[in-house]
């Protein structure tokens, strides 16, 4: 009985597609032999070359095997199963008719994959068009609040203006106010009748 080890990327050859798979089939001396057997996505009889491409002692070593064979090396398999162009009669066979659902159902989850990757590439670009209104406003937000204080600055140095213009009215109507008392009283004149002083004789 065939045991399903991993699976590869799609490859491509004469306009059809092929899901690869990687299957160890079990020795009678404990050892085990690995296939390549590819799937045709649209459909029909999976193809592999004539011989099993490895034979190992162990099933961790299989999969050890499995897991390091280059997309090179996979291309030369389905070149080599094209070349022969049927599946060996003991090997078809013993794969059960829930390898190929398992296959469409690796698919569908895959073009499902592929949506959600697409939703997400839609999210982050629509998250970026939002990171960027929200530098724009921000932007915004401190050039208008940069001409607001430009325009406060500008009126309180005016208010201040205004209040220095009074403050400096206002002393001199009293610098005025005391000056005219000092020389009232310097000539003995009331400031408030403009009389002067009658002085008593002794």
């Amino acid at each position: 009985m065939f045991h399903r080890i991993q699976q590869y990327a799609l490859l491509e050859a004469g306009g059809q597609w092929y899901r690869p798979r990687a299957y160890g089939d079990p020795q009678p001396d404990d050892r085990w032999k690995g296939w390549l057997i590819f799937f045709p996505v649209l459909g029909g009889r999976a193809i592999a070359p004539p011989h099993a491409e490895t034979t190992q002692a162990t099933w961790t070593a299989l999969i050890t095997w499995a897991a390091g064979l280059t997309p090179v090396y996979v291309e030369g398999a389905l070149e080599r199963a094209l070349t022969v162009a049927e599946e060996p009669p003991a090997l078809i066979s013993q794969l059960a008719t829930a390898e190929y659902d398992a296959l469409e159902d690796a698919e569908r989850l895959e073009i499902a994959a592929d949506v959600k990757r697409a939703a997400a590439d839609l999210d982050e670009a629509a998250a970026d068009i939002a990171r960027a209104d929200a530098k724009d406003i921000h932007r915004e937000r401190l050039a208008t609040e940069s001409a607001l204080a430009a325009a406060d600055e500008v009126a309180a140095k005016a208010e201040a203006a205004v209040h220095e213009e009074a403050a400096r009215d206002a002393r001199k109507a009293a610098a005025v106010a005391a000056q005219r008392r000092r020389s009232a009283e310097t000539s003995g004149t009331s400031p408030r009748n403009g009389k002067r002083r009658a002085t008593k004789k002794r």
